[in-house]
């Protein structure tokens, strides 16, 4: 009897050791975590007419692009035929009028860069911009010493240069 009843006391203490670890496991623990401040979350900046003024000049900067490679091929072509003196003194006279059409509207182009510029360096929350966009504007003026050098290649690529500057900028827009 004496072999039942400790037997009996033991499945008894299993019991209750059970029944307590079951029922500490049900009951909600109270949380002791401290709680943070709610983080402020970073005042949202409104760039869009910015980002506007300079989704303008890629888009002048590329229709200008796409007409640059008829326009450069002919101007080469004329130069070419310059050199070899196959050409009338009047056909040079045009052909100098449109190199320096060419390089007057790639000023244009700088410009209207140099402008948008000149705004985001007066504006405070805008100085990455202004910096980003000073690049473009740098390509562009490189481009236009190269083209009236005549090296219409270089120039392009300085152009592509400067509309890739300007999509530089409107990337750090976004993220702003």
């Amino acid at each position: 009897m004496r072999k039942n009843a400790v037997t009996a006391i033991l499945l008894s203490l299993i019991m209750m050791i059970i029944a307590s670890v079951e029922t500490y496991a049900q009951k909600k623990r109270p949380t002791t975590t401290k709680r943070r401040p709610a983080a402020t979350a970073p005042a949202v900046v409104d760039m869009r007419p910015e980002a506007s003024q300079v989704s303008e000049q890629i888009t002048i900067f590329t229709k200008f692009l796409y007409v640059y490679g008829k326009i450069v091929n002919g101007l080469e072509f004329a130069e070419d035929q310059a050199k070899r003196g196959q050409v009338t003194p009047e056909i040079v006279a045009q052909n100098r009028k449109s190199k320096e059409a060419l390089v007057a509207n790639i000023n244009g182009l700088r410009v209207g860069i140099e402008k948008i510029v000149q705004e985001f360096k007066s504006n405070p929350r805008m100085q990455v911009q202004y910096l980003k966009l000073s690049y473009a504007s740098e390509a562009a003026a490189n481009a236009e010493q190269l083209a009236s050098a005549s090296r219409y290649d270089e120039a392009g690529q300085a152009m592509v240069t400067a509309i890739q500057r300007m999509a530089e900028t409107m990337l750090s827009m976004r993220l702003m």
